[in-house]
């Protein structure tokens, strides 16, 4: 199947998907569940990122040419494996929806304050329609054109933090023990929601998007191990874990020699650049899942009316602060590993399971024949 998607390209969208959102909030999540040792806590949630990467990178190696909602299909039968495939569906929908919402809330508490946060979210959602419609490789290209910046920026942000870190703000290590650390890895990790990736891996050539899948996942996840020592070292675990969005903070305390200050704008760019390929990339998912379920032969009918719809959804997913953060603490890792884990082992069982049963047929149809 030919896209002119490379395995640099899927590499870059994998780097992308990973910082997304995450960027910004979850240093906040981990400094809630493990104050201090939030970086341990980073570093086992990308050590569980790794473990699903290796859950999908066998589910995919499977699929042929299908993607994840044609795999259901294939898999589970014709009306299991649609219901399962919607729910997917509804899954990246739900889960692009959120990320709107997660987008206007920032830029109209934080920056654009005097903006409608309606204004804001249909013109992001603009923006996506555009992508979506331009198709997969013309944003993955546009990935790759900004990756370098994003790389450089975070840099030139993170670099002067070292230079004002407090050590102290680390110790005691393991004060609470190993459940707050383990805690923190757990909601860590059902922030990623790499099973979208599954939609387009099918389209990537065969040599190498294994360990593309692999190294933009751990690439993505120095990201966040980075921004979360950052924070915990400059602004303190307290601070880091009553913060919506504490890597904006830490960009704001940064100031060497009153030269280099005010570089917020610099997480803003990187954050809101993240999050827009991670939005089309799900968004992309649920539009050509839905066409699959319905028999179409192109998701780009379904953009516009899907788009509309998601306006809707952000606004109702997100009616204040407080419900958000306890959504994101008690709700979203539960439910996210239903798509993550569950159903994914799901598929691979059924699979594994069908296939040494087509085994088990092969010897007795050959006897039978002769």
């Amino acid at each position: 199947m030919h896209t002119g998607l490379t395995v640099r390209g899927f590499t870059v969208l994998t780097i992308m998907f990973t910082i997304g959102t995450s960027i910004l909030i979850a240093p906040a999540g981990l400094a809630m569940d493990a104050a201090q040792d939030a970086w341990l806590a980073a570093l086992l949630g990308l050590a569980l990122n790794l473990a699903m990467v290796g859950l999908y990178i066998a589910i995919g190696e499977r699929m042929g040419e299908r993607h994840l909602v044609a795999y259901c299909a294939a898999v589970l039968g014709r009306w299991a494996g649609w219901a399962v495939g919607l729910a997917f569906v509804g899954f990246f929908y739900l889960l692009s929806a959120l990320m709107i919402g997660d987008l206007g809330y920032f830029l109209t508490t934080q920056t654009l304050t005097q903006t409608p946060i309606e204004v804001l979210q249909l013109l992001f959602i603009c923006f996506v329609c555009y992508a979506v419609k331009l198709g997969l490789r013309a944003y993955t290209n546009t990935a790759e054109i900004f990756l370098p910046w994003i790389v450089g920026l975070f840099l030139v942000m993170i670099f002067p933090v070292f230079s004002r870190m407090t050590l102290t703000n680390f110790e005691p290590v393991f004060e609470k023990g190993i459940l707050p650390i383990l805690q923190g890895g757990w909601h860590f990790y059902g922030l990623q929601e790499m099973v979208v990736l599954l939609m387009i891996y099918a389209f990537v050539p065969r040599h190498g998007r294994r360990s593309g899948f692999v190294w933009g996942t751990f690439i993505g996840g120095l990201f966040l191990i980075l921004t979360t020592l950052g924070a915990l070292a400059v602004v303190g675990p307290d601070i880091t874990a009553n913060q919506l969005f504490p890597a904006y903070t830490l960009a704001k305390n940064i100031n060497i020699g009153h030269f280099l200050e005010r570089v917020e704008g610099i997480m803003i760019f990187i954050w809101v650049l993240t999050i827009f390929f991670k939005i089309v990339i799900c968004f992309h998912g649920a539009s050509r899942g839905f066409a699959f379920l319905f028999g179409l032969h192109n998701e780009k009918p379904l953009v516009v009316p899907m788009a509309v719809g998601l306006v809707v959804l952000s606004l109702m997913c997100y009616p204040n602060t407080i419900y958000i953060q306890s959504f994101i603490t008690k709700v979203w890792t539960p439910f996210a590993t239903l798509f993550m884990v569950v159903l994914p082992l799901l598929l691979l069982a059924v699979s594994l399971l069908r296939n040494a049963a087509a085994k088990l047929r092969e010897p007795g149809d050959a006897g039978s024949a002769g």
